[in-house]
């Protein structure tokens, strides 16, 4: 769930319904079954009961519920969206769980600032992440996080892992870029190409793996998070557009995850390089996604490395 809002509804949501001031997208997340259950069971699988929450991100309100309905006996939340957060709380004021959960219409950096937080809490849960993982405010978040942890604090989703490979896609890199149509020169545009990466059905567009699928990142709030330069076997010989990722939130034995063919309310996300590259079947490029979601080729070596 998100804390991020931009300070108009996106374009779609003004015209099918004006009164809405937050993205559309919650209905498609609310009804992802897979990740609820996800949820669920790894709230379930923790010792809740009589334990304290803090949730980073409350949406419409459904974890807390899901907290407070597995025993917690305070949890906190904090929903920056200030439509949602009041949507948050009329749906915890019509449950039984009214008297356990308090909702902050700040951000967890204010919550940090003012002390809001009697204590530390048992357990800190965040579901902010974009296509990309880390477009919803990652690295300020797991600053947060920290600040408000104890010794003993259960943190969910304990580790992000995103995986990715090389593409051979003009479909996805026609996304972001356009040069000559009808013989007019239109690159002027490419100004203002979305940097980083941007969020794509994959499904929906062709494209030619190019490289074995690796394991490019791993995120912990908890700790420091430094980029690596990461080897990707090619497998194909073609034209490198840039990368395909997707993530797998890791919550104890449950995963919830934003693959292909898992079929989530997340988008993929595509990083396109600067210009496409040729790589080389039975090469190695090395990569890395650098803090702000670009992907950037370190090098190229001979030889194959094993994909993770």
């Amino acid at each position: 769930m998100t804390e991020r809002v931009t300070s108009a509804p996106a374009f779609d949501d003004v015209v099918y319904n004006p009164d809405r001031r937050f993205p559309s997208w919650h209905y498609r997340m609310l009804n992802d079954a897979a990740r609820n259950r996800a949820i669920e069971a790894a709230i379930a699988a923790l010792p809740v009961a009589g334990k304290t929450v803090f949730e980073i991100g409350a949406g419409a309100g459904l974890i807390a519920l899901l907290f407070a309905k597995h025993g917690a006996a305070r949890v906190y939340t904090c929903e920056i969206n200030r439509h949602l957060c009041d949507i948050a709380r009329r749906i915890a004021d019509h449950s039984e769980y009214r008297d356990r959960i308090e909702i902050f219409d700040v951000s967890s950096g204010e919550v940090v600032r003012r002390g809001l937080l009697p204590e530390a809490p048992d357990i800190i849960f965040t579901e902010t992440v974009d296509s990309g993982v880390i477009g919803e405010g990652f690295f300020g978040i797991a600053a947060d996080i920290k600040a408000l942890m104890g010794p003993d604090t259960v943190v969910l989703p304990q580790r992000i892992d995103q995986f990715g490979m090389l593409v051979d896609s003009q479909a996805f890199y026609d996304l972001n870029f356009v040069h000559d149509v009808c013989g007019f020169d239109l690159s002027f545009l490419n100004t203002y190409s979305t940097p980083g990466y941007l969020p794509v059905w994959a499904a929906l567009h062709d494209y030619a793996p190019l490289s074995e699928s690796v394991l490019l990142r791993s995120y912990d709030y908890t700790v420091a998070n430094p980029a690596e330069a990461r080897p990707l076997p090619v497998t194909r010989s073609g034209r490198a557009h840039g990368l395909l990722t997707w993530f797998a939130l890791r919550f104890g034995a449950e995963t919830a995850t934003s693959a292909v063919d898992a079929k989530s309310h997340w988008h993929q996300a595509f990083h396109p390089f600067k210009a496409p590259v040729a790589v080389s079947q039975d090469r190695t490029i090395v990569v890395t996604l650098e803090n702000d979601g670009t992907a950037s080729i370190s090098n190229e070596t001979a030889g194959g490395a094993s994909g993770g």
